[in-house]
Formats: C-alpha cells, structure tokens, sequence
C-alpha cells in the first residue's frame, strides 16, 4: 500500500468522487471519504465517515482526522463552499497538499483540478507571456458529451437524499442559495413554463433577424465565480450595469441579446426583470432576452461577448470573438479579453491577438484541466482514469 492517503469531501453531484477514488484504490492508494449530508451518503456509501456538526467546528475536526488517518491530500469540489474553505484552512495549517475540482474552464470537452500545494491557491497565468513559459503540448481533445438529462437527474437524486436524511445530518447548512425542496419546485414550474418561453425565445431571436448584436450569457447567483471573483451582489445588478451602459453608449443600430443559464431555476423571473429594466431604459426594441437558444449559433453570429466571468467567454475566444470582461476571469488579460468600462467596448471592442487563444489554452490544458466530463458515462469513465493520474502526478505549479 503507497503512504499517500486522499481524503476526499464533498463533490458534483453523482458518482465522480467514487469512481476517482475506486481508480486511486486499484493503484493501491488509501482513500477515506467525509459524508456532510444525505447526498453525499447517497453518492459515495456507508464506507464513508459522517460528518453531523456545524460549519464552524469542521476545520478541527478535519484536522484531528488528517492527523490520526495521516492523510496526505485532501480532494474535493469547489474551493469557496464554507466547509471546504474551513478543510483548506486546515490543510494549509498542516501542510498538506489540496486539489480542487470544478467545472471546465474551458467548455465544453474539460474538467478542472487545480493543485493547491500545501493547501496554497493554484495561481493562474496573468499574462499571454506567462502563458508561453508555462504552457505544453498535450494530445488531440476528444470530444466529451454533456448530458443535461443527466446532470438533472444527479441532482434531484442528490438533493432527495440530503432532504430524507435530514435526521442523519440536523447541523448541515448547504452552500446553495435554495433548499433542495424550494429548487425542485422551481424546476417544476420551469417544465410546466417550458413551452411557453420556448416560444417566447423563438419570437426574441424572430426580432433581432439579422441585425448585429453583442451576446450577454447570464450566470448563476450561486456561482462561486460571481460571488468570489466579482464586486456584483448578484447577477440582477450585473444585468443592470451592462444594459445601462449599452443604453447609454451602444450604436443604435446594435442590439443587445441575453441568454438565461440553461441551469438557472429562474427564481428571479429573468424575463419580467430584464424586460421591465429595458423599457425604463429606452432599449426595449434593441435587447431580445431568451430562455432557449442554440448557444453555438449565438456566438458564430455575435460581434462579441460581455460578461461577468463566464465560461461562454472562452468558447466566444476560441471563436476569435472580442470578449469584455467585468470579473475576474482566467482569461481576463491584455491581448486576449478586454476590462474596465465596458462603454468603449460596443462600439470598438477590442481584437484578440493572433494565437493568444491558442497560448492561453495550452497553458491550462498543461496544469489544470483533463479531457474529461461529469455529465455523461464516457466523460466520467474518462475522468476516473486522468483524474487519479493527476492527483498522483500534479502538474508544477506557480505559487505564491
């Protein structure tokens, strides 16, 4: 048996966590898991330890776990859920190693493990030169299906558990803005409202015709990118920004289309907002807002993306389309994305440097992506196997 021990907490929901694990344990290394909630019993098996206190006294209890199991690296999923940053306290303060997995930085053919060594955050490249000096070939992409069907399905499944073994777990407090009962009954309104903005969609993009526009991808309130890497409260006051200032510096003869979050349960009533702000602001008959639209057909379209930090910015990048960044995005950086006021930007967005897509992409291809998936059985046959070879080898990494 190898001397290193992965103590793994919470993940995606579904079976992703376990099936990196079982990977590891095949290459004789020794695993442990911390169940927080029904969910996570569900996902991953009694095998597990629970974990029934609150948020403030999961940091030492980690602790006292990783000292008397002697573990080595600690995995989990999302590095801003409160527990989680309560387990990466404690990892710095024992040094040991941390690898965070998220989604795809760059959708949609990947999965992120960024390595936090000795609990210290991966630093990202800051610059198209720095993406040169630490960037590396790698081997063709393989295309990686992504199933909605099956990322909502793991997660009623999910949220199900977590609310019948609520008695198992009383001190648990999710990280999510919704409770999972207050979120199904959302999505069920979502289905029965379905048709109904489907058609709605149809006439938006039916008035916008041919006439150029710039594409704005809404995010989700609970994304951990908008909440930690952005001064906006919430996406309604991100909304507000951008269409004020497309109001008051966008040509008239542009329009401006916003997309809803395919996995946005839509508590907000996007449409109402967005319609109600446009007409205060005189841009009714230039903004076209949709529920349903063909992502890809948008982008090949669009003069160019604006966002806060979304990952749409890095498919509008491979597309060689001008990206106005209001967060903080990986690929915010001079000769890729543009930052600042985005007035100047509707009208001369700026260009992407020859390549830089290319340099960017290599970079994090090199040190924090695999070519793997979370929502459909080849991406995560694929992950169990280049997951675990990343946990055992991570990539050098740039650390303060």
């Amino acid at each position: 048996m190898d001397s290193r021990h992965f103590l793994f907490l919470q993940g995606l929901p579904g079976p992703s966590m376990r099936l990196i694990a079982r990977r590891l344990e095949q290459g004789r290394y020794r695993v442990s898991r911390i169940n927080c909630n029904g969910g996570d019993l569900a996902d991953w098996g009694w095998t597990g330890m629970s974990y029934r206190g609150n948020c403030a006294a999961f940091g030492s209890w980690v602790s006292a776990i990783c000292q008397k199991r002697g573990v080595t690296d600690i995995v989990l999923f999302g590095a801003e859920r409160p527990l989680h940053r309560a387990a990466i306290a404690a990892a710095r303060e024992l040094m040991l190693d941390v690898h965070v997995l998220d989604e795809g930085y760059l959708r949609p053919n990947s999965v992120a493990i960024e390595f936090w060594r000795k609990g210290l955050p991966w630093q990202s490249p800051r610059s198209l030169a720095e993406c040169t000096a630490r960037g590396r070939d790698s081997l063709p992409e393989v295309g990686i299906s992504n199933q909605f069907s099956h990322r909502l399905r793991e997660a009623m499944t999910y949220g199900l558990w977590t609310v019948l073994l609520t008695p198992l777990f009383p001190r648990f407090r999710s990280h999510r803005p919704f409770s999972p009962l207050i979120e199904a009954l959302l999505w069920v309104r979502r289905t029965i409202w379905r048709r109904a903005e489907q058609r709605s969609s149809r006439a938006a993009l039916a008035a916008l015709g041919e006439a150029p526009f710039f594409l704005f991808p809404l995010q989700l309130d609970g994304d951990a990118q908008l909440q930690h890497r952005s001064s906006f409260p919430g996406m309604a006051a991100a909304a507000t920004h951008i269409m004020t200032s497309f109001a008051r510096a966008a040509p008239g003869h542009l329009s401006l289309v916003i997309k809803r979050h395919p996995f946005d349960p839509d508590s907000l009533g996007w449409r109402r907002l967005i319609e109600a702000a446009a007409a205060r602001l005189g841009i009714g008959a230039r903004l076209h807002f949709v529920e349903f639209a063909d992502l890809d057909q948008l982008l090949d379209r669009c003069l160019g993306v604006i966002t806060v930090n979304s990952t749409v910015g890095g498919l509008a990048l491979h597309r060689g389309k001008p990206v106005h960044v209001l967060g903080e995005a990986l690929y915010a950086m001079p000769g890729l994305a543009s930052q600042g006021d985005p007035d100047h930007f509707w009208s001369a967005p700026a260009p992407i440097e020859p390549g830089a897509f290319a340099q960017f992409s290599r970079a994090l291809n090199s040190e924090c992506l695999v070519n793997a998936g979370f929502h459909s059985r080849d991406g995560l046959t694929r992950l169990a196997v280049l997951a675990a070879d990343r946990l055992v080898k991570p990539p050098s990494s740039s650390h303060p």
